[in-house]
C-alpha cells in the first residue's frame, strides 16, 4: 500500500515519521494518559493517528474496484 504526504503528495515510506520532502509531521498522538507516580507526573502515549494517505490494496481488493452485483 502507498502511502502519501496529505501536503505536497510525495509518496512516503512505510514507516516514515515525517515527510522525506517538506517535512509535514505524518503520526500525531491520538490520545495519551497521565498518571502520578509519587510528585513525578509519567505520560504514557495510548494511541498514535496517522496522517498520510493510504492509496492501494486493502483486504486483498484493489482501491478502484467495487464490490458490487447486478
Amino acid at each position: 500500500m502507498k502511502r502519501l504526504c496529505p501536503v505536497c503528495f510525495a509518496e512516503l515510506p512505510a514507516q516514515a515519521n515525517y515527510c522525506p520532502v517538506c517535512g509535514k509531521c505524518m503520526r500525531n498522538i491520538a490520545e495519551q494518559t497521565n498518571q502520578y507516580v509519587g510528585c513525578v507526573p509519567v505520560t504514557t502515549v495510548v494511541g498514535v493517528k496517522d496522517c498520510a494517505i493510504h492509496i492501494g490494496e486493502e483486504n486483498g481488493l484493489d482501491a478502484t474496484s467495487t464490490n458490487r452485483t447486478t
